[in-house]
């Protein structure tokens, strides 16, 4: 089954089972319309054509429409090959990728210093003569909103794979690494992590269980991720992508140590933790884009909770706490303007301080310190691992 994030308890019992392969196919129609001479309506037919010949021409001079109707169709078939795929593996699994596959969220309103009147009536009158220009996006902008290979989210999705790569050389069964590879290369583990191994805190996020887990995974993040540096700039971004990695995992190590974790979907639902922070924060500014938001929201809510039904190998620990660190570290980075910002804004940012280092030394603590020291499995080294049947 793939799911978001991968966690086996007794990891060193528990064989793999191989991925089931799926096929498609699509099919399309069309329909021809023709007009013949000699049937008595030839000036109709004249007419109809000049018609046709100028919405042709129409066309052609603003491609907009063509393009807005091919990234129509790319959308539709992308989301009924991802329902198709998920709904094979399990019916609560076919909800969350289909909830993948929806547009990235509703981008938030900026808001807009007030002009004087003169101003106002100057804009106006230079956007009245300048000519209307659609956005024309290609195969990228529909699947990657936003997409840049100068950004940090598109280098650490590289890394993401190339760590896939490693995992699947160390040893790999069906396809798929072996345990003890993700072990190896620093899967998140409590007794090792109680006996001094806090880096397992970090690398998991690298790491992925199968083909499909890295391939939803890294869509996602990189869905909304690309829009959302931009927005909030590389260095705060980086900066919410790996805390929120961190505290999901160190919060669920310490909530139940004996499992064997890997994914990045800590991070990933961080970035919907900060999206909430946004919301909640400017939530007086969105005006009549609320309705959206909400309904947006409440799609990914219902399908992580239809997840929680069907699969017994998803880290719902690590989901919900990275989504928790990304809302308290997005309320701490907020810069709001002091017009903009709300009544509770301070008092906001001294809860979201306060919870986020109660949380990390609490967490610490328990998991290090009073962390179980064993049982350590015997997995080798990354240069000669043990070599096991899953």
């Amino acid at each position: 089954m793939v799911c978001s994030k991968e966690a086996w308890e007794h990891f060193i019992f528990v064989p793999h089972t191989p991925p089931k392969r799926i096929s498609r196919a699509a099919a399309g129609g069309g329909f021809l319309q023709s007009c013949r001479p000699g049937t008595g309506v030839t000036s109709q037919c004249r007419r109809a054509s000049e018609q046709e010949r100028g919405t042709q021409l129409a066309k052609k001079s603003c491609p907009a429409s063509r393009d807005r109707d091919r990234q129509d169709a790319i959308v539709g078939v992308l989301g009924l090959a991802a329902g198709a795929t998920a709904a094979t593996l399990a019916p609560g699994a076919a909800f969350l990728k289909l909830c993948m596959m929806i547009p990235p969220p509703p981008s938030l309103p900026t808001p807009v210093p007030p002009l004087s009147a003169a101003t106002a009536t100057q804009q106006q009158q230079q956007l009245q003569l300048q000519p209307s220009r659609e956005p024309q996006g290609g195969f990228l902008d529909v699947l990657l909103p936003n997409f840049n290979t100068d950004t940090f989210i598109w280098r650490v999705s590289m890394l993401q794979i190339t760590e896939y790569i490693g995992s699947l050389l160390i040893g790999s069964a069906y396809g798929a690494p072996k345990l003890c590879s993700l072990y190896l290369l620093g899967a998140s583990w409590g007794p090792a992590i109680a006996q001094g191994a806090v880096w397992r805190l970090m690398f998991p996020m690298m790491l992925h269980a199968n083909g499909l887990h890295i391939f939803f995974n890294l869509f996602f993040q990189m869905r909304i991720g690309f829009g959302m540096e931009k927005q909030f700039g590389r260095r705060k971004f980086c900066l919410l992508y790996m805390f929120c990695g961190f505290l999901g995992n160190l919060i669920s190590v310490s909530v139940d140590p004996m499992k064997l974790a890997v994914g990045a979907s800590t991070s990933g639902f961080g970035l919907l933790g900060v999206w909430a922070a946004e919301v909640l924060l400017t939530w007086e500014l969105l005006g009549e884009s609320r309705p959206r938001v909400f309904m947006w929201f409440a799609f990914m809510v219902t399908s992580c909770v239809m997840m929680s039904t069907i699969s017994p190998n998803v880290d719902f620990v690590g989901h919900g706490a990275g989504m928790l660190a990304g809302f308290l570290m997005a309320i701490i980075l907020a810069d709001m303007r002091e017009e903009h910002q709300p009544q509770f804004y301070g008092k906001a940012k001294w809860m979201a301080k306060n919870t986020t280092f109660v949380l990390v030394a609490g967490c610490l603590m328990r998991a290090i310190t009073l962390g179980p020291d064993g049982p350590i499995p015997f997995c080798g080294t990354i240069f000669h691992p043990r070599q096991m049947p899953f």
